[in-house]
């Protein structure tokens, strides 16, 4: 009796040990399995409907959507009313998306293995908003006042009393057609410097407001600031903007006080004739009948007040300018200081002349500023050059500014000094901001402000898709 007993105990065992290795085997030749099965599709393409994967089912890849770092219950729709359309995509364990615009639905690239994770992010369409801006009325000002909401990379408020929306970084997509055609019929285009606030506006009763300023995209030739007869400022020309040969250049009725038949009005106008591009009234051909203004681009520029104002210090030759940094500049441009009050030597034939200065001027056509050099300035090191001297620009500043041109670009702003009254500011090959003999010939990039009832309806601002201004 007792040892039959013993002998079921046997059999039980025995029966369980069987069991046990059964398990262990089966399991061993799964995981074998799987392994062989999961190297064999490393490269599949599996796609994506209604946010599962059509071909494992939910249980071997699994996703999260994403705006920006909020999380999304789930995938938006194409079309959606928020604008939402895909950015990017981060997978786990080697894998990889391809998102099929058309079909609006990812390909799950590379899966390795099961239980991987992909992560997809949407981001604002800036098409979508700007043509609903221009469709519903609202002006190009307030198009990039909206973006300004959504893109905090490549538009920044400035740190100056009128908090100014700016252009920033090495490359931003601001380029604009306001209708300048060339002789051929392309596009001239122009790119946005920013929103400027609290700008006086003289063809609207003198209101200020808050208008697009913006900048030729390229050089329209290089001239001189001013230039002057040998026995004015020995010849170097004249400091003040109001009075300046590359003003009368840009700007409708002027008149030399030189010889009249030397540049006036011709890029307004689109003619051809002399300019002045050398020291003692120097001039050469010049013609602007197809790089000129259009008709159709001066209806959307508006005449205002420009700042003509300059740095309260002197050049120091030791130390240069060396507080010219984008804010000092700024306040300077508004200021009371003129390039000429500093000169010593008012009755010495280096500032000789008799032209008073000043610091505002009424009219359509100008360059750009120092300060809008030294603003547009991005990338991760925006902070410190904004800080920095824009007499000392390095390279971690001057490549992170789409102002840069890689050549010497005038301004509108005089420079002080206290033996001289023939110098401006301008932009330097080397990246940054110095002074310079007004009868030295550099480039031309001219500046405008847009009126406000100017819209856009259309394009992303890529070079290839401009911004379309109506």
């Amino acid at each position: 009796m007792k040892l039959e007993k013993y002998e079921d105990k046997s059999r039980k065992k025995r029966k369980i040990v069987i069991i046990s290795i059964s398990v262990i085997v089966l399991i061993s030749i799964s995981f074998l399995l799987y392994k062989t099965f999961a190297s064999l599709t490393e490269s599949a393409e599996f796609p994506m409907m209604k946010g599962q994967v059509d071909y494992f089912g939910n249980s071997d890849v699994y996703f999260a959507f994403y705006q920006g770092d909020k999380k999304l219950e789930e995938m938006p729709k194409k079309d959606n009313e928020e604008n939402l359309v895909f950015d990017h995509a981060e997978c786990d364990n080697g894998a990889s998306i391809e998102w099929n615009k058309e079909e609006w639905a990812p390909l799950v690239k590379k899966l390795k293995q099961a239980k991987t994770k992909c992560s997809l992010y949407f981001k604002k369409s800036f098409e979508k908003e700007l043509v609903k801006c221009g469709q519903s009325g609202i002006s190009a000002t307030e198009c990039i006042k909206n973006n300004a909401n959504l893109d905090t990379v490549n538009l920044m408020t400035d740190d100056t009393n009128e908090a100014n929306i700016r252009y920033v970084g090495a490359s931003p997509n601001n380029f604009i057609d306001i209708g300048d055609k060339d002789g051929d019929g392309n596009p001239i285009l122009w790119r946005i410097i920013g929103v400027m606030n609290n700008i006086t506006n003289l063809d609207n009763g003198g209101r200020r407001e808050s208008l697009l300023k913006i900048i030729r995209a390229e050089s329209i030739g290089d001239y001189s600031w001013d230039s002057s007869s040998s026995g004015i400022n020995t010849g170097h020309g004249v400091n003040e903007w109001s009075e300046a040969d590359v003003m009368k250049l840009l700007n409708p009725n002027t008149v030399y006080s030189g010889t009249p038949a030397i540049g006036g009005s011709l890029y307004w106008n689109r003619g051809s004739g002399n300019c002045y591009n050398a020291r003692n009234e120097g001039n050469s051909t010049c013609d602007f009948t197809s790089s000129g203004l259009s008709e159709t681009a001066k209806n959307k520029i508006v005449k205002v007040r420009w700042n003509t104002g300059t740095a309260g210090e002197t050049y120091d030759s030791s130390n240069g300018y060396g507080k010219i940094t984008a804010k000092y500049m700024y306040e300077s441009e508004q200021s009371s200081h003129n390039g000429k009050e500093q000169c010593e030597n008012t009755k010495g034939v280096e500032c000789n002349d008799e032209i008073s200065r000043k610091t505002t001027w009424d009219g359509y056509v100008g360059l750009m500023y120092p300060s809008d050099y030294g603003y547009a300035v991005g990338g991760e090191t925006r902070d410190v050059c904004l800080e920095r001297s824009m007499t000392y620009y390095n390279v971690n500043c001057y490549e992170n500014d789409w102002l840069f041109k890689g050549s010497d670009v005038w301004t509108m702003i005089p420079v002080p000094n206290s033996t001289f009254a023939y110098f401006a500011f301008r932009l330097r090959s080397a990246g940054n901001i110095y002074n310079e003999y007004c009868s030295n010939l550099h480039w031309i990039m001219p500046v405008v402000y847009i009126t406000p009832s100017t819209k856009i309806i259309g394009g992303t601002g890529e070079i290839d898709s401009p911004f379309i201004a109506q």
